[in-house]
């Protein structure tokens, strides 16, 4: 069994109050960088003083994967780390340690990485140190109260705090929950998570568009399917959601489903989340 990467130097990253423009976050992106550059236009995306969050999973079955080390630098883009930058790093634990080519190749069948033997080595170097860099859980001031992201899950039960806390103290089964937990979204469990204003997910795909339990908004709608036009999934699509809008207009969009991209924006003001941040 492959060893985890160690977290990064911190787990977790505090941003302040965006005061002259938009918190926009999107779903797992899978490579398909092509379908947030749309959700950037079709919103009037403004890298100057806008926010771009994503929750992770950058990486994997999408060919665009390669120019995640890009869109990472970009000074207007944050991420969290998901399950598939978690196994990517897992794969180069040691970076003095070359992988044998048929650990490699075995990991590409599993994982959806493929596109990773077709990469040029200088080009992996930049990626493996940009998704080193990626914290676990983000959390963000907006006008409304406080807005966290994480790829996975919260364990049921435990608090916001608690979490940060469990995280920060290196606890694995609360990491492996934040990578790699569903049983919130598959139970629809709707008890939300105490002591944050909102909580942004990915990880699970909604193939009816974002949903919302509790206080949690689950954001992967499957934009990679999109982009490589499965049939079978007619309901993928990026979605793409001011984070910070009323939740009437957040969760009340109807999607047109021929649109590959699901762009959620609308007013922010200054009333609070609700109940859960108690």
């Amino acid at each position: 069994m492959l060893k985890r990467s160690p977290p990064p130097s911190s787990s977790i990253v505090h941003l302040p109050l965006n005061v002259h423009g938009r918190d926009f976050g999107c779903g797992d992106i899978h490579g398909a960088y092509d379908l947030v550059i749309q959700g950037m236009r079709q919103a009037q995306f403004d890298p100057k003083v806008d926010r771009l969050f994503a929750v992770g999973d950058l990486i994997d079955r999408g060919s665009g994967s390669h120019r995640t080390a890009r869109f990472l630098a970009q000074p207007y883009v944050h991420a969290v780390r998901g399950n598939h930058e978690d196994m990517l790093m897992q794969l180069y634990s040691d970076p003095l340690v070359d992988r044998p080519i048929e650990v490699v190749e075995w990991a590409a069948k599993r994982n959806g990485l493929n596109w990773w033997l077709d990469t040029p080595a200088d080009a992996q170097k930049d990626i493996l140190k940009s998704i080193r860099r990626l914290p676990l859980v983000i959390q963000i001031e907006t006008t409304r109260g406080t807005v966290g992201l994480v790829h996975a899950d919260v364990p049921a039960g435990m608090t916001w705090q608690t979490f940060l806390q469990q995280l920060d103290e290196g606890n694995e089964q609360v990491i492996e929950t934040a990578l790699w937990g569903r049983t919130r979204l598959n139970s629809k469990d709707d008890s939300g998570v105490v002591g944050v204003g909102r909580l942004f997910v990915g990880h699970t795909p909604q193939w009816e568009g974002l949903q919302k339990l509790g206080n949690v908004y689950a954001l992967d709608t499957g934009a990679v399917f999109a982009q490589l036009n499965h049939r079978d999934k007619p309901g993928a699509r990026l979605t793409f959601a001011n984070l910070a809008m009323k939740t009437m207009d957040l969760t009340n969009v109807r999607h047109t489903p021929a649109d590959p991209v699901d762009v959620r924006d609308g007013i922010v003001d200054d009333s609070p989340f609700g109940n859960y941040t108690r």
